[in-house]
């Protein structure tokens, strides 16, 4: 039953999309309740859908698709499909005018966005409110996978631009109310910041929190660094970053309530997202077509891991087909979820390739060992945040923020000798004490960063 609040909200955002939210989101959960099979037809229908258009109405792809005779005499041919050209965000900036539609309904009410700046400039493209809406909806989806949903949240966020727009736009205001969303600005997690935040939560009682996982970890320790009691919500969604076991697990435990892992990004929207069963993120498959390759653009071996490509179905201003999203992801073993749910699993996203270290034969070192090891294992107050720096295959930079000094060389000993076993004996280990160590332009933290090419 939608309360007053929600009819307004409801009408607010049908005269900027022409959609209904609750329609698009009510749709999303019949798709829940049908089979993976027969969502994986609709999924088809849509694939067919994107391609048709975009060879009809967007002068990039015209050429391209009928290059990898995925179109050929105005039909198409889906076992052509992984013949299409990658899409990466170079080829996106280079090619931009022409990768906008030119059908005048979806040129309706664009607008241009931009990725967060992760990888360091952010990648410009355009979108509009029909999408807007579906994509909304299928955010509020993964809401629904802890309550009945809009209901009393807060979101604890990074992103200074989101932010700066949500404190001072009336419109954002008004929404803020409309959807019963209380914001907390994480872009810079202070001690003071992070004791106001935990009165704040104790406070409204949200029924939700969504969060960067960076910054919910990190009010996690301060929570628990300092023995304060805390309200415990019904659930908390981690996005924007990866949520490694480690992290979830002391998440799981200060809080006391589930955690659910999220993946998306701006350019795509919510991709996928963990539930209550915690044994793999479902897919999005009705608006999305994701691929995970390995170096050869082949499909990647269930458990291992490979790039994630996207290709959005539900983009019809600037279609983004076979994007290369810049996140590494491992296919499932087990496509089915034991809680039922019509969508199949993604194992887990293990974040940007540059989080990521190599050693010299090729070895993926994933950022949770040395997330697990120096921020969990061996560290007993000694340190309050660190970033580990791949400089080489063997040298590797530890920046750290020193908490307490007394036993801090046994702690080094330890930390260097666990690298050494997984890097090579012969990794050579830095040891940088700092005063602090900046987020990403996006408000992003990365605990690790490779430089290596």
């Amino acid at each position: 039953m939608k309360t007053i609040r929600n009819k307004i909200l409801e009408f607010v955002l049908l005269l900027q999309s022409g959609k209904s939210i609750f329609n698009e989101l009510n749709k999303l959960k019949k798709y829940e309740k049908q089979s993976i099979n027969e969502n994986l037809k609709t999924q088809q229908k849509n694939l067919e859908k994107i391609l048709l258009y975009s060879w009809k109405y967007v002068p990039y792809y015209k050429k391209i698709l009928e290059e990898a005779k995925v179109v050929v005499n105005e039909e198409i041919l889906l076992e052509n499909f992984h013949q299409v050209k990658i899409l990466d965000k170079e080829i996106l900036a280079n090619n931009f005018n022409s990768l906008i539609t030119t059908n005048k309904k979806f040129r309706r009410n664009m607008y241009t966005n931009y990725s967060g700046g992760s990888t360091g400039t952010p990648t410009k493209f355009i979108q509009a409110q029909h999408y807007r809406i579906r994509e909304m909806a299928a955010k509020w989806y993964y809401y629904t996978l802890i309550n009945s949903f809009p209901c009393k949240h807060i979101k604890l966020w990074g992103s200074e631009r989101d932010i700066i727009q949500a404190k001072f736009s009336i419109r954002s205001r008004m929404m803020n109310f409309l959807q019963q969303r209380k914001i907390l600005n994480s872009f810079q997690m202070t001690q003071k910041n992070m004791f106001d935040y935990t009165n704040e939560i104790n406070k409204y009682k949200p029924i939700i929190i969504e969060a960067y996982a960076q910054s919910i970890y990190e009010l996690a320790i301060f929570i628990k660094n300092n023995n304060l009691k805390i309200f415990s919500p019904e659930g908390i969604i981690a996005s924007a970053g990866t949520l490694y076991p480690s992290m979830k697990k002391l998440i799981e435990d200060v809080f006391q309530c589930v955690v659910l892992n999220r993946y998306g990004t701006r350019e795509v929207g919510d991709v996928a997202c963990s539930c209550e069963k915690n044994q793999g993120l479902h897919m999005n498959i009705i608006n999305n077509y994701i691929e995970i390759l390995d170096d050869n653009l082949q499909p990647a071996e269930p458990g291992e891991i490979g790039q994630i490509y996207i290709t959005k179905l539900t983009n019809f201003t600037m279609p983004l087909i076979r994007y290369k999203i810049g996140d590494l992801g491992i296919p499932s073993k087990n496509t089915e979820c034991g809680c039922g749910r019509g969508f199949p699993l993604l194992e887990f996203v293990e974040g940007r390739e540059m989080s990521v270290f190599k050693t010299k034969d090729g070895t993926i070192v994933p950022a949770e060992f040395f997330i697990h090891f120096i921020g969990v294992v061996f560290n007993k107050g000694i340190i309050s945040k660190f970033q580990v720096i791949q400089n080489d295959y063997d040298k590797i930079t530890i920046k750290y923020i020193l908490q307490e000094r007394e036993n801090l060389d046994g702690y080094k000993k330890q930390i260097s000798y666990a690298i050494r076993r997984v890097m090579g004996e012969d990794c050579q280990i830095f040891w940088r004490e700092v005063d602090q160590i900046p987020n990403l332009p996006s408000g992003k933290y990365l605990y690790t960063l490779s430089e290596i090419q």
